[in-house]
């Protein structure tokens, strides 16, 4: 299907020459700006690209699959566009010549879809909540914001953003920036730091006043954080100021300032997933609270923690490909879990368990190389990418060394790459860890962990512990293996480093004071290791109670 831009030449990305263009042809722009008008009810929509020139020439093309485009409005630099073509994929408008180093606009009037992309929200979407407040969102998520119009829709690209929304009087509005109501009907945000990508600064939503009651949270770190929510919903109760100061503190500490101003908001509504870090507007799945199986000790603690840490890890420091999404994500994991094992190790045993378990199964290897639709795969990412990426190197290394790698590559707008934190990885820790990630990250198919075997023989001062791996490939790493009598506190613990040893070892230990009754691998969640085949319990680990109801049959552990 192919639609063409009515009146206007067609122009297959050609170039239409200009006096002072140089070289005639199409242009390469880097996006600085985008000045989005958006009616919440309507879903009439105003988009102004601006970007400035690189390679100089007449023809500008963007990603773009929005709909319900008006083909009159076409503008570049504010005047008509003297030709063009709209694909399913693309708009390309030209105009006059453009020189390198100046700035280019683009204008278009469309209609957005009330449509997202498969089960979730993103695109633009109104859900209902439980008390039957309307909850409006448009969301971008990786490489969406083109469907909102002409959008440069890499995930490696900043820019900042002005959005004019329009709206009832009785709902209110938040977006990235500073939020100004310019009238009972009319919000504005301006969004100027440095950093924001568009998979989560170009981002709308809009629920009713009433729904959104403001509870002052005080000071975390820098910020002033505050929560807006419903009193049903429990969430703004299950938020201790005390516990997230010293979580913002400890990630500025180690971080560098927060990001993006002196104000964080906290703002629940019915979302699809547990959470999205919006720059400095968080938004919070509404059931958080009431999860009849949370995923995690403190469920909104450690969800709230993990948005908190993409506004470093995702926001500041975005994604060199989409098929780097493993890292931002484990990332957040692992900086959540990190401060919980400082404050509160049973909470931090509680996270590593449960990437452990949602591990089992994977579809995909953390960066497929198959490349399968982004939806598709990134629920497989939660459970085996803090655990490869982050846990069991901290288990090779140290957590300081771990935590050492990540500062290095966070603290300032740049993208990143798996490739690159690897890399980062292995200057920190000192090891090195080209075998480690053609086993465990890069691979296609479903990846198989390693199961092993133990037999554990008794003696009179020093016993024998055979440890086998019975099934999958030699992906290395260190654990422990549980020996266990009687009693609770019949247990010693013996360490196997397949990394450094072999994948079958026959370990020397000395014998315990007790008879050892079991064994058990990995009771500290340290690696990907099993004692044998563990059915896959989570098929998209971040999906609240709301979304899973979509999957029958799937439970949380």
């Amino acid at each position: 299907m192919r639609r063409s831009l009515a009146v206007l030449a067609l122009v297959p990305v050609v170039a239409c020459g200009g006096d002072d263009a140089g070289p005639a042809g199409e242009i390469a722009a880097t996006v600085t700006h985008y000045d989005y008008t958006f009616d919440v009810t309507t879903r009439a929509a105003h988009a102004k690209v601006t970007a400035t020139v690189e390679t100089p020439g007449d023809c500008l093309t963007l990603p773009f699959r929005a709909t319900g485009f008006d083909p009159a409005t076409a503008l570049v630099d504010g005047k008509p566009a003297q030709s063009g073509t709209v694909t399913e994929s693309a708009m390309t408008l030209c105009g006059s010549g453009h020189a390198a180093g100046k700035q280019i606009t683009l204008e278009a009037d469309l209609t957005v879809a009330l449509q997202t992309l498969s089960t979730s929200q993103v695109g633009y979407s109104l859900t209902m909540d439980a008390q039957g407040n309307p909850f409006y969102y448009l969301v971008s998520w990786v490489g969406g914001c083109d469907r909102f119009g002409p959008c440069d829709s890499r995930p490696d690209q900043f820019a900042t953003y002005t959005f004019h929304v329009t709206h009832p009087e009785t709902l209110a509005v938040a977006c990235a920036g500073t939020i100004t109501e310019t009238s009972a009907t009319e919000t504005e945000c301006a969004f100027d730091h440095e950093g924001g990508p568009t998979y989560s600064t170009f981002g709308i939503a809009a629920y009713p006043k009433a729904a959104w009651v403001a509870t002052d949270k005080g000071m975390w770190g820098s910020l002033h954080a505050t929560v807006y929510d419903r009193a049903q919903t429990q969430v703004a109760a299950a938020i201790n100021p005390t516990y997230q100061d010293g979580y913002v503190r400890w990630l500025e500490t180690t971080l560098g300032p927060y990001p993006f101003g002196g104000e964080l908001r906290i703002l629940t509504a019915p979302t699809y997933w547990s959470g999205f870090e919006h720059p400095g507007n968080i938004i919070l799945d509404d059931g958080l609270a009431r999860t009849i199986q949370p995923a995690y000790v403190h469920n909104v603690q450690h969800i709230l923690d993990h948005e908190i840490a993409h506004q470093w890890a995702g926001d500041q420091t975005t994604l060199a490909d989409t098929y780097d999404f493993v890292w931002k994500e484990s990332m957040a994991e692992y900086l959540a879990y990190a401060y919980e094992a400082m404050v509160e190790p049973i909470a931090a045993s509680g996270t590593s368990s449960y990437w452990k378990r949602a591990s089992a199964g994977a579809a995909f290897f953390p960066v497929p190389g198959e490349k399968p639709a982004l939806f598709d795969y990134y629920g497989d990412v939660y459970g085996p990418g803090p655990m490869i990426l982050f846990r069991q190197l901290e288990v090779l290394s140290s957590r300081a060394q771990v935590l050492a790698a990540i500062a290095s590559v966070l603290g300032h707008p740049h993208a990143l790459s798996v490739d690159e934190l690897v890399a980062a990885l292995e200057a920190k820790t000192g090891l090195d860890l080209t075998a480690y990630a053609a086993a465990w990250i890069h691979g296609t198919g479903a990846p198989e962990w390693p199961t092993f075997n133990s037999v554990f023989t008794p003696g009179a001062t020093t016993s024998t512990l055979h440890v086998t791996q019975v099934k999958g490939q030699a992906r290395r790493c260190k654990f422990h293996m549980a020996l266990k009598g009687a009693q609770p506190a019949d247990v010693v613990l013996v360490a196997v480093d397949t990394f450094r040893n072999g994948i079958d070892q026959t370990l020397d230990v000395p014998t315990p004071a007790f008879t050892v009754t079991t064994t058990e691998i990995d009771p500290d969640h340290e690696c990907l290791a099993y004692a044998g085949t563990l059915a896959r319990q989570v098929p998209h680990p971040w999906l609240t109670d709301r979304a899973l109801a979509k999957y029958p049959g799937t439970a949380r552990p």
